[in-house]
């Protein structure tokens, strides 16, 4: 069976994120890293902010995401640092969930060091927080900087994962489905006309579907392989936190971005 590892806070320094890099098992989910009371502040606050479609309106978001900046660079890192302002005051006088999460990467891998993302003294976005209300859902797709974001220099990574927290579920629906199938470039043939692919892609693919995630939970993917989000079919919005991290072997070195 091919089936996520869960883990306790507690229990951090006891993950092998290399049975993830793998594929050997879908994800990987660690029960409340963070402040469920101090999530429901976070989404409290997020109300007051502008947030920006994404995805023929699927989402809302705030924070650039570097796949839609693909050949865009001057633009994205404009973006990046506007918005990083925002997430100071979204979290200010709060514990940074970004440094919480990039506290914990930095446990997992212990002969590591991890630090922001920078090109030319220019930092990568630091996170995106997206907003799924009722009805919207994440078609089939997978995320690899290192194929679709060739112009920028995180693209020369080894290997890449993707984070996620959970700031607020849905009471149904909005669920992560993982599926064993890790993206190749003859794949593009499936590809969707304006974001994802056709769904014949995992026809016969062994998935996972991520269930009973809370708020405060992270959850761990290796976002080469395809994944999706199902149907959100409650009346609160999905609401997660999200970044990649970006390994370098040859230097023992970790890139945070979004």
């Amino acid at each position: 069976m091919w089936n996520a590892e869960i883990f306790d806070i507690s229990e951090i320094h006891s993950i092998n994120i290399e049975s993830l890099i793998h594929g050997k098992v879908p994800a990987i989910i660690i029960r409340n890293l963070y402040d469920k009371k101090i999530c429901e502040k976070i989404v409290e606050r997020l109300k007051n902010f502008e947030k920006s479609p994404f995805l023929n309106n699927e989402s809302n978001h705030i924070g650039p995401f570097l796949m839609s900046y693909t050949t865009r660079k001057d633009e994205y890192f404009t973006a990046a640092k506007k918005n990083e302002k925002i997430f100071e005051s979204v979290f200010s006088q709060l514990p940074s969930p970004i440094i919480k999460i990039r506290h914990a990467i930095g446990c997992i891998f212990p002969d590591y060091s991890v630090c922001s993302a920078r090109e030319l003294e220019k930092l990568y976005s630091s996170c995106i927080i997206r907003i799924h209300e009722k009805g919207k859902f994440i078609p089939l797709h997978k995320d690899d900087v290192k194929y679709e974001g060739k112009e920028y220099g995180i693209s020369k990574i080894d290997h890449q994962i993707s984070c996620v927290l959970h700031l607020q579920e849905s009471e149904s629906g909005g669920d992560v489905i993982i599926f064993k199938k890790k993206w190749i470039k003859e794949n593009e043939k499936f590809r969707n006309i304006d974001f994802g692919y056709s769904p014949k892609l995992v026809d016969s693919a062994e998935s996972f579907q991520i269930s009973n995630i809370e708020s405060g939970d992270l959850v761990i993917i290796n976002p080469n392989y395809y994944h999706m989000v199902t149907k959100i079919t409650g009346n609160l919005p999905r609401i997660t936190l999200g970044m990649f991290f970006g390994i370098f072997r040859h230097n023992n070195r970790i890139f945070a971005w979004a």
